[in-house]
């Protein structure tokens, strides 16, 4: 679909200003009604190209955010359930949409569904903005002719996912800015309080304290390189970015670090398991087969080893075996979701164990996530004291000697 920008002059409804602008649309009848709905009478509406709209239809990541995705889901559910056919509930949401980017894929999404294709075709056009599991869903949701009670299946998981990653990251929020806080005091004052002391201690024919002149030379030396090691932390994160996409042992490594590090360790654990779970459950319970459940729930992952574990797990129903058994004794599961996906398998409910398992994570995982602010809490205390201990004798050993030298 073709998505155009149309230049507009309108007569503002409220007050009668004569006002004009840019924006977007699959047709001038659309761009009409979007200003109609915002207060706006067209007068005039032409086509309009330009290097700069060219340029404004170019991102580099989602558009979409996920807050942004589960409202608009819940929208759309709800004039599916008032009776509002699929193309006209697409169109007005799509309408009312003031980030241009997004109205743009809105736009999009109504021109495919008013051209005939179903909503999950609509939304497997764009990859980045909605998930294969979404679009896996909708699928299915459109076979059955359920497609309202899909959607709200499937934005309570996307709720409940939000929730426990917003949960994780306030978590590990805390302890990043304690550490960045304290890097750039310790940087602020090896680089302007310290040098200070060296033309002191220069013209008195002192000898500065050995802490101090590491402090003192590491200070000189960033104040010295401050470019070149600017562009070398810039370079090592784009290399380590680059390794993580392109290579697959570099990933693996990474994965193996992030499940087996300390204290973190168990809320990457958490995440991917509840991820699993949750996902799994879902499909199976809208009769989607298990191979293309496994295959689905892989691809909503990032951690490498646990897309690794579904992988075997594919193999194994294939050739006829549990899926239990991929993670049976693995150090990147846990023994209670073994447990309870092999009496699944075994009691042929294993939709419903998944279920009790997403469940039982959901509930848990306030538990992990505040024994992890716990534990996080005397590391940090430790760090920021230590690190506040060294640094006022930086400062305070120069000045205790020059007293002494004094005397």
């Amino acid at each position: 679909m073709k998505i155009n920008d149309y230049k507009y002059k309108a007569k503002r409804m409220n007050d009668g200003k004569i006002v004009s602008g840019i924006t977007e649309g699959p047709s001038k009848a659309i761009v009409s009604q979007f200003l109609f709905e915002n207060g706006l009478r067209a007068i005039e509406i032409e086509l309009y190209n330009s290097i700069i709209a060219k340029l404004n239809k170019i991102t580099l990541n989602k558009v979409i955010s996920e807050q942004d995705l589960i409202f608009y889901l819940k929208q759309l559910s709800s004039l599916l359930r008032s009776g509002v056919q699929l193309n006209e509930a697409c169109e007005m949401l799509a309408t009312q949409q003031t980030n241009k980017n997004v109205r743009r894929i809105m736009y999009g999404i109504y021109y495919s569904v008013n051209s005939g294709q179903t909503l999950s075709d609509a939304f497997s056009e764009y990859p980045k903005e909605f998930p294969k599991l979404l679009v896996s869903m909708i699928a299915v949701g459109e076979k059955v002719g359920d497609l309202d009670e899909v959607l709200d299946e499937t934005t309570e998981y996307f709720e409940k996912q939000a929730r426990l990653k917003s949960s994780i990251k306030s978590t590990m929020m805390m302890p990043m800015i304690y550490m960045i806080v304290a890097i750039v005091v310790a940087i602020f004052l090896m680089v302007g309080v310290m040098p200070q002391f060296e033309g002191m201690y220069a013209s008195l024919g002192g000898d500065l304290p050995q802490m101090t002149l590491i402090f003192m030379n590491t200070g000189n030396f960033m104040r010295a390189n401050a470019i070149y090691l600017l562009l070398g932390i810039v370079a090592f994160i784009v290399g380590i970015r680059f390794m993580y996409k392109k290579w697959g042992k570099f990933q693996r490594l990474v994965s193996f670090i992030a499940i087996k590090a300390p204290v973190f360790g168990e809320i990457v654990k958490l995440n991917n398991l509840s991820r699993i779970a949750s996902t799994i459950a879902q499909l199976l319970r809208n009769h989607v087969p298990l191979q293309e459940s496994l295959e689905t729930t892989r691809a909503t992952l990032n951690n490498k080893i646990y897309r690794d574990l579904l992988t075997q797990a594919q193999k194994s129903v294939m050739n006829g075996e549990y899926m239990s058994s991929a993670f049976e004794h693995h150090y990147a599961s846990e023994i209670i979701f073994t447990r309870m996906v092999m009496v699944g398998e075994r009691s042929g409910e294993l939709g419903k164990m998944m279920n009790n398992l997403a469940n039982f994570y959901d509930e848990d995982s306030d538990i992990k996530v505040e024994r992890l602010k716990k534990s996080l809490e005397p590391f940090l205390l430790i760090f920021i004291y230590a690190l506040i201990v060294v640094m006022i004798l930086a400062v305070m050993l120069p000045s205790l000697a020059l007293s002494d030298q004094l005397q």
